[in-house]
């Protein structure tokens, strides 16, 4: 079981792990640009996070739904499911493209978006907005690709979208020969460029007859009861989670934008090495989501409480590694960003921050994983809403202004989060997997 764990984990921590990767080199090109330009791409992060919450918590639940059918029914095609998703999918990206074009300025005030810079936001928004459309229906059929344990697939299509993103910075940020500097708009060009290119690869392996999610087939395209009925549970708990944790990081992000642009692009950079870990950390929730929901539909959760003994040891083993590295190469990471003298010294005690969150941060998304895996969607939104939504911006706010801590206190409320979330999520899946073994007598 453990090797089943890492066939699945490996794969999409890889993904996530060089996506982040490919990410922090994206920031990088721009950073040879400035700290306002740091801040005017930055500063759309949560904006995009929170765009992306909807066609995520429907990945999310995809995955879940189709780890237990095929549990239940491994030789039963899934056409209907990805010609239903895909038509799902599309429409929702549609629909928020349409709604965000309209009100790019007023959402980037609402982040925090200073007007010394607003001008170079919108440059960069308007390309990312169209990048967020063609990732919405890719982002849905990577969560069929998930639940039926490839995620092998899912890696490849993102890394071969995001080298592409990168080699595209290259030349429309800095300009090449003929081609002129764009700058950030290149960025976000690039960006637009790159998601195509996913799209067209995750669509090409869908199109596949022997694919057991081939869109060649029979089945309806236009969602049917029974489908909606048997996911709509499952993604209104995800969700609720994903809005209650972008809500959360939406107001962390816009109090710390209050601080300045120079420590807003400190806030950023951290932030953006911290993700390289917690996308990592991602792929494990992913493999115990898919293990827990296998073994719900082949065994009713038999095999729960190894399952998620097995994924703790695994987000324990790699967070301790990655603190020792995040302590140990701080300041050479920040150096890469340009940050030198006061924001450099600043940079290398927040990333002790960095360091300190990886290991909670790692157990409270793999436990997560198993949650969501046997179907208790809605005990981790609950938990989440009370964490991200209420704690963690009201102790942020009282950390960075009447206390005075400024960007250390917003770190401390983060890693304060990250434990309290870990805690919960890990008691909530050993009730779990107590409770399925209960009820097998």
């Amino acid at each position: 079981m453990r090797r089943q764990f890492w066939r699945l984990a490996a794969p999409a921590a890889a993904e996530g792990l060089l996506l982040m990767l490919l990410t922090a080199t994206d920031l990088l090109m721009v950073s040879a640009l400035g700290t306002t330009a740091v801040a005017a791409v930055s500063i759309f992060s949560q904006p995009r996070m929170v765009i992306l919450c909807v066609t995520r918590s429907f990945s999310v639940a995809l995955s879940a739904y189709v780890a237990r059918q095929r549990g239940e029914q491994p030789d039963e095609p899934l056409t209907a499911c990805a010609r239903q998703s895909l038509v799902l999918g599309t429409m929702a990206a549609m629909l928020l493209l349409i709604v965000t074009w309209v009100g790019a300025v007023p959402l980037l005030r609402l982040a925090g978006t200073q007007e010394s810079y607003m001008s170079l936001a919108l440059e960069y928004a308007r390309p990312a907005l169209v990048s967020l459309f063609l990732s919405g229906p890719a982002i849905v059929l990577h969560g069929i690709l998930a639940g039926l344990g490839d995620t092998r697939s899912v890696l490849w299509a993102n890394v071969l979208g995001n080298l592409v993103n990168v080699c595209c910075n290259a030349v429309l940020i800095y300009g090449a020969g003929p081609i002129p500097s764009f700058g950030v708009r290149g960025a976000g060009v690039s960006t637009a460029i790159g998601t195509s290119v996913t799209l067209l690869y995750t669509l090409r392996l869908f199109m596949r007859p022997s694919h057991p999610a081939a869109l060649r087939g029979k089945g309806c395209w236009l969602p049917q009861r029974t489908y909606m009925r048997a996911l709509a549970p499952l993604t209104a708990g995800v969700f609720t989670e994903q809005a209650v944790e972008r809500f959360g990081m939406f107001a962390f992000s816009r109090l710390v934008a209050g601080l300045g642009p120079g420590m807003l692009s400190v806030h950023n950079i951290c932030g953006g090495l911290c993700d390289i870990y917690y996308c990592f950390s991602q792929g494990l929730g992913k493999a115990s989501l898919v293990q827990a929901g296998n073994d719900l539909g082949t065994s009713r959760g038999s095999n729960l409480h190894r399952i998620v003994k097995i994924s703790r040891r695994a987000a324990l083993s790699t967070g301790v590694l990655a603190a020792v590295l995040y302590a140990a190469f701080r300041f050479p990471l920040l150096r890469l960003y340009h940050l030198q003298g006061s924001e450099g010294l600043l940079g290398g005690e927040i990333m002790l921050f960095v360091a300190v969150v990886s290991i909670p941060e790692a157990l409270a998304m793999v436990n997560a994983g198993v949650l969501r895996g046997v179907g208790k969607t809605g005990f981790v939104a609950v938990y989440s809403l009370f964490s991200i939504a209420v704690v963690r911006p009201i102790l942020t706010w009282m950390l960075v202004y009447p206390l005075g801590l400024g960007l250390h206190g917003a770190w401390i409320a983060l890693v304060f989060d990250q434990i309290t979330r870990a805690l919960c999520a890990m008691t909530g899946a050993h009730c779990a997997a107590k409770r399925l073994q209960f009820s097998q007598g």
